[in-house]
């Protein structure tokens, strides 16, 4: 079954879907909640996250999918949109999942993808024992330096900003992320980590992810690297190896 979910964070409302797995009873089960990665949204490009929450789904895993605030359907600007406010947004998405009656509070997992995969690994971080797996694909660590690229290379506004192929991107943005250090203190999450990274990755080279991969030395982990793929799995035998492998991560 799926439908429309909404969650107010800090006066604007978040938009989302739910997706609940059919089974007999009044059964709790375990919820995958996915973030969506910069520009992106909770249908993402190809419908990827679409159409992974209807695999997960017809594995017995609940799926969430919100977009962040300023993407999507969500309220508030792109403009306004940063890193930590993200972060924040993820923390709440988590609380409202756990109150939800179908889903199990003691597995709540997270699947994030590029700048997605930076909000869930600062989420289980920040609130470690509400999360009991992540997945990352193609995790972002190089984030200062892609927002520092944003602003040299895109055309300036008169308010600072900059039009980053026909969206504004906040100076926030870049001031939030630049002296961050996205893999400081993470350790302090200890359960599971999946990562799973294209080796053709022009975006973000899968060097970040094997970063993420060395620092959680003493998590349960693992890391996937796919041969000669892109940073959005743009083909369907690309698509058909992460769900499988992630799948088998997330019921494991």
């Amino acid at each position: 079954m799926e439908y429309a979910i909404t969650l107010e964070v800090k006066g604007l409302t978040l938009r989302g879907m739910a997706h609940k797995p059919v089974s007999d009873g009044p059964v709790k089960v375990p919820v995958a909640i996915l973030f969506h990665g910069f520009t992106g949204s909770k249908i993402d490009g190809h419908f990827l996250w679409v159409r992974f929450s209807r695999e997960l789904a017809k594995q017995g895993i609940g799926c969430v999918r919100f977009d962040f605030s300023g993407s999507g359907e969500s309220g508030g600007s792109f403009s306004e949109m940063t890193f930590s406010g993200e972060v924040h947004e993820g923390k709440e998405i988590v609380n409202f999942v756990k109150g939800m009656d179908w889903a199990d509070p003691e597995r709540m997992m997270l699947v994030g993808h590029s700048m997605g995969g930076a909000v869930a690994v600062q989420v289980a971080k920040e609130i470690p024992d509400n999360i009991h797996k992540v997945c990352l694909w193609a995790p972002v660590g190089n984030m200062n330096k892609l927002a520092a690229s944003y602003f040299e290379k895109h055309p300036k506004l008169p308010n600072g900003n900059v039009d980053l192929d026909g969206l504004e991107l906040g100076r926030g943005f870049y001031e939030d992320l630049k002296g961050r250090d996205l893999y400081h203190d993470i350790t302090a999450y200890t359960n599971p980590v999946m990562i799973i990274h294209g080796t053709d990755d022009q975006t973000v080279p899968h060097e970040y992810g094997q970063k993420y991969y060395d620092a959680y030395l003493n998590n349960d982990r693992g890391i996937h690297l796919m041969e000669d793929v892109n940073h959005v799995f743009s083909r369907l035998s690309w698509i058909e190896e992460l769900f499988g492998h992630s799948i088998r991560f997330l019921k494991k």
